[in-house]
């Protein structure tokens, strides 16, 4: 018997489905690593959930589980920071971004010293109204200057990745009006899936699809026809399960169900597991990342 039909074998756990993430570590992790091909951040992050699974004692957990079982691992850091800087290096490769605003956040920041300078001139010298008129307004716009300058612009490349993205967000938002859908294919749209669930906007997709292909919304249809282990099919479930729970109307106001996008429900959880990783690092080891961290630059975020 497949893995969905043992869940939808049990009405608790069709229900569970709605609000808990299970990760499953598949044979072929252990066997044909090398086939899955993995960019290095991919691979820095299995390698986090492997070392969570080898914690847990089982191929199969979910996040709660995942996060008590790494609340202790005191070399934790080292492993997550290898993602951090993978991740990072990535990005960097694409030479999207460039740095700006460095002249006016100096400037921003030479204007603060100011405010405070004078400040304190005309407050030691009884003349606090002006302190209040000048220095106040000032301060005020020096910080806020430099609050809104911009880090980070567009290079050409990074206009022509912007587009990109932004068209194929559009068209996972409105797949269902167009006229040129095909056969379902659930190997494409589980990829597709991935960049919604980053986009936030996962569940608007599925319901998209369900729109365009009907037969997703028959619990039965996608138990024999869809892979159990494609994204599209978890989020399906996830979708009928938040539903039988009478979580509400679906993207009524332009945002997600009630239960929140399956990829904000992700994020939470990883930047959760993210904060109790860093909790357990030895305070010596969090002194000198701090430190590498500065002499570094920081990186991307």
């Amino acid at each position: 018997m497949s893995i969905g039909q043992l869940i939808a074998s049990d009405p608790r756990r069709e229900a569970d489905a709605a609000g808990m993430c299970t990760l499953v570590i598949m044979p072929r992790v252990y066997t044909d690593r090398a086939g899955l091909q993995l960019c290095r951040s991919e691979s820095a992050l299995l390698d986090v959930l492997l070392r969570a699974s080898e914690r847990i004692g089982l191929p199969v957990f979910d996040f709660g589980q995942m996060q008590a079982a790494l609340k202790d691992w005191r070399q934790g850091y080292a492993w997550l920071r290898g993602f951090e800087d993978a991740c990072n290096a990535e990005y960097q490769a694409l030479h999207a971004t460039v740095p700006v605003g460095v002249g006016a956040r100096m400037l921003g920041g030479a204007a603060m010293i100011a405010s405070w300078l004078t400040a304190f001139i005309y407050t030691a010298a009884g003349q606090i109204a002006l302190a209040l008129v000048i220095s106040l307004p000032l301060l005020f716009a020096a910080t806020f200057a430099a609050a809104i300058s911009p880090r980070q612009a567009f290079t050409a490349q990074g206009e022509a990745y912007a587009d990109q993205v932004g068209g194929l967000m559009r068209y996972m938002e409105d797949f269902s009006e167009f006229g040129d859908r095909g056969v379902f294919d659930t190997v494409l749209w589980s990829r597709y899936m991935v960049y919604a669930a980053a986009f936030g906007i996962s569940d608007k997709l599925m319901e998209q699809m369900e729109r365009a292909y009907p037969q997703l919304a028959d619990p039965e249809w996608a138990n024999v026809h869809a892979s159990n282990d494609g994204l599209v099919y978890w989020s399906a479930r996830r979708n009928r399960a938040m539903r039988s729970r009478g979580s509400g109307i679906h993207f009524a106001f332009g945002g997600a169900a009630g239960g929140g996008s399956f990829g904000s429900m992700v994020s939470s959880s990883f930047s959760s597991v993210g904060s109790t990783i860093r909790d357990a690092m030895p305070q010596s080891s969090a002194s000198g990342s701090r430190s590498g961290s500065r002499r570094s630059g920081g990186g991307a975020r």
